[in-house]
């Protein structure tokens, strides 16, 4: 009964077609959006790094001035996205304004030192000899 699910309205069976997932039916936007909003947020990062290379303070100069004016561009993307262009620049300001870290320091996030304590405990058991088979003296 795989690829079968009852009609609500009918007690007739309808066959479930591949672009049904989850109950949900396919949006054929959704990628697009999805691509629209990581513009976004590449802006975003770019616009909040800490680098002082040449290239990436570049980068974050013109994120800067991208998302705090009102191109064509990025009211373009805004929609695309899914966001009101007013909306989001004015998350981008407070954001600018006031950075917070989003990412851990080198060495402190928390999933470093949980790879870190998963490494320490699979040495410890890799260093220790592994059972010795008996022999077998009249082979």
């Amino acid at each position: 009964m795989e690829g079968i699910q009852k009609s609500k309205k009918n007690t007739k069976m309808v066959k479930a077609t591949p672009i049904d997932f989850l109950g949900k039916t396919y949006d054929s936007t959704r990628g697009e959006t999805a691509l629209w909003s990581a513009v976004i947020t590449q802006a975003l990062m770019d616009a909040l790094t800490r680098s002082r290379n040449p290239e990436a303070l570049y980068s974050k100069h013109t994120a800067i001035a991208w998302l705090t004016g009102n191109s064509k561009d990025f009211i373009m993307v805004c929609l695309c996205a899914g966001f009101e262009p007013d909306y989001v620049r004015k998350k981008a300001k407070r954001a600018i304004a006031s950075p917070q870290r989003w990412r851990a320091e080198p060495g402190k996030g928390k999933r470093y030192l949980e790879r870190k304590k998963y490494r320490n405990t699979k040495s410890s058991k890799s260093t220790e000899s592994p059972p010795v088979a008996p022999v077998n003296e009249y082979a």
